[in-house]
């Protein structure tokens, strides 16, 4: 019994070749069930932030009304000041 060199080669590739299938299947099914949950993962953190969505817009309009109350104190101490200093140059102008 002769075992011929291309014969053996050929089952020893198709024998590498069953492997190389298996392998892939098995890696691209595990790859698939990560996928998966991450992608459980990525859709549970979205609802979440759009259940924070209220509280960030709260908190956008809280620092709105804070700024232009701000604004408005600044606004009114500078007219205040600049009364004070042409009321004062109107004075020495008068004298």
């Amino acid at each position: 019994m002769v075992i011929d060199v291309k014969d053996f080669f050929i089952v020893i590739l198709f024998l590498t070749l069953i492997i190389l299938v298996i392998t892939t299947t098995v890696a691209m099914v595990k790859v698939i069930k990560t996928l998966n949950k991450v992608n459980n993962i990525i859709d549970n953190v979205d609802t979440k932030v759009n259940k924070l969505n209220g509280l960030f817009d709260m908190i956008d309009n809280t620092t709105d009304v804070i700024n232009s109350f701000s604004d408005r104190i600044a606004s009114s101490i500078a007219n205040g000041i600049n009364w004070l200093l042409n009321r004062k140059k109107k004075g020495d102008n008068d004298e």
